[in-house]
């Protein structure tokens, strides 16, 4: 009788075993296409009675108290996961490198004939037909509507790269371009992150570990972490309940539940006033300075982590450069800026110098028919803060105003009599001023590592297309190594349908057969209750 009774209490055992067995595996159906999820076993053992059974072979079976779930155990690759997070760290920073680079080559695109390439072309054939016909009004008026047009593009590009380190970072001093730029975006969502995990750590400290719900979370928080490691590279250390302490910048972003290290951003102007910094003048970082601020002790534990901060998107907005051979600083908004800067200068120095040096000669506008020595205020190019020819850069270059007047066209010097000796006040034919600008289109130019202006553009350019290739392809590379490394986490955690079918074939031949157990021990009780009556 006690045999039959445990006999019946354990195929009812094994019938609820393997019930919640076959439930783990419609988990597991039921989320093979959930993003994150890994695939769970349901892990069994002989149930054991507790007391001394002896050599007696009816103890051992009367101690025999059948099978029950150890727990479920969940699938995972740690080493896989790691080196995932890591190389999905470097693909944010290139694809945000890559977004810059992008638009600094739709900037300089000058395939639709907009561009400072087609504008300083045509701003030399417009000093070409002066050179021609040196006292033609229209020639000269042609020639100053022409580069008009070429600091007005100058100053267009400039002002477009301008706002391209703004979109990123902010412009450094207003707190509203800030708030509306694509780092502080991904500073917000970071910190909702880490809030996230912190909640996430949280139940897993109060879950029972090797549970369904405890797995669930363990897929929630490894989807935080991938998530975490796209803004910035981190270092994970997991605890034996399954929650985790996450580091960055050499610090703790979150401990267990708590959130020990949340960023802050701030303008570069702001924390410049903070700490004792002359801005602009003796600031050389970036527009956003990312602090690190420990919420629970209110202190901060980096004031500035900008160079700490290397990987992810935030590193790669940070540290929007991307080298090609130029150096650690790279091609980015700034290198460019600088090499318009270079252009303008130089144009600039090279058309003022000539136009109003010795013996340069204009037309005098009161007799078109005679010449006058220019001076000071026959400079072509100023700048727009001072009206002067010093600190011309492109974003502020533009012709002089006083060529803009009714008879500001005779004001370009066309004649050079160097020696003064031969001057002829009625040579307005003469063009050899006019020459010698239109001479320095091919010449090679110090201040711009040896080339003429046109090819010193045209190098830049193709800097910023060569550094665009070279990320692409190095962008390109990083996706297939992150699609390699999620392929075999999926292989190696993911769900197989041929393998579920066997494991539910195996839990439902087990149910079935424990219910054959149970109906038969329940018939030889009946039959013993009714032999007994």
């Amino acid at each position: 009788m006690v045999s039959l009774l445990s006999s019946l209490n354990m195929s009812a055992g094994a019938i609820s075993v393997n019930e919640k067995a076959i439930s783990v595996v419609s988990h597991n159906v039921a989320n093979m296409n959930t993003e994150g999820y890994h695939k769970q076993r349901a892990n069994l053992v002989t149930r054991n009675i507790a007391g001394t059974i002896g050599d007696n072979v009816y103890n051992q079976v009367r101690a025999n108290g059948g099978v029950k779930i150890a727990n479920i155990m969940r699938y995972n690759d740690e080493y896989l996961s790691t080196y995932y997070r890591n190389q999905l760290s470097d693909k944010s920073k290139l694809e945000a490198q890559l977004e810059g680079l992008g638009d600094l080559a739709e900037i300089l695109n000058d395939l639709e004939g907009t561009g400072i390439d087609d504008a300083l072309s045509k701003f030399y054939e417009a000093l070409n037909n002066l050179n021609e016909y040196p006292a033609s009004s229209t020639a000269r008026i042609n020639f100053i509507e022409t580069t008009k047009t070429l600091t007005a593009t100058m100053n267009t590009k400039y002002k477009q790269l301008q706002q391209n380190t703004t979109e990123a970072l902010g412009d450094g001093e207003s707190d509203e371009s800030l708030q509306n730029s694509k780092i502080y975006v991904q500073y917000q969502a970071l910190n909702n992150k880490l809030e996230e995990l912190a909640s996430v750590n949280k139940a897993l400290q109060i879950t029972q570990t090797g549970t369904l719900e405890a797995n669930n979370l363990l897929d929630k928080r490894d989807l935080i972490l991938n998530d975490i490691a796209k803004f910035t590279d981190i270092k994970v250390v997991e605890k034996a309940n399954g929650s985790v302490n996450v580091y960055a910048c050499g610090t703790a972003l979150v401990k267990g539940a708590t959130v020990t290290g949340e960023l802050q951003i701030e303008t570069a102007k702001s924390y410049c006033e903070k700490n004792g910094i002359t801005y602009p003048d003796d600031w050389d970082g970036e527009n956003a300075v990312i602090s690190i601020y420990n919420p629970q002790e209110d202190r901060v534990i980096i004031a500035n982590a900008n160079s700490e901060i290397k990987s992810g998107t935030l590193g790669g907005y940070l540290h929007f450069a991307t080298d090609n051979g130029d150096g650690e600083n790279g091609i980015n908004a700034g290198t460019v800026m600088n090499g318009l800067n270079k252009l303008a200068q130089t144009l600039a120095n090279l058309m003022n110098d000539l136009n109003t040096r010795d013996g340069a000669y204009c037309i005098n506008p009161d007799d078109t028919g005679k010449l006058m020595a220019t001076d000071e205020n026959n400079l072509i190019f100023v700048n727009s803060a001072d009206g002067t020819g010093e600190g011309i850069t492109a974003g502020n270059i533009q012709i002089n105003s006083a060529l803009l007047t009714e008879d500001g066209c005779w004001k370009l010097a066309c004649a050079f009599f160097g020696d003064g000796v031969n001057f002829d006040e009625n040579a307005v034919g003469n063009a050899q001023n006019v020459a010698a600008m239109l001479g320095t289109r091919n010449e090679k130019q110090a201040d711009l590592n040896g080339m003429s202006l046109e090819d010193f553009y045209t190098s830049l350019v193709g800097k910023v297309a060569a550094a665009g290739s070279t990320l692409q392809s190095l962008y390109d590379t990083q996706c297939d190594v992150v699609d390699s490394i999620e392929t075999k986490i999926k292989d190696a955690t993911g769900v197989d349908i041929n393998e579920e079918l066997v494991d539910l074939v195996k839990y439902q031949t087990a149910y079935a057969a424990a219910a054959q157990v149970f109906n038969t021990c329940n018939s030889c009780l009946d039959t013993l209750m009714t032999l007994g009556r």
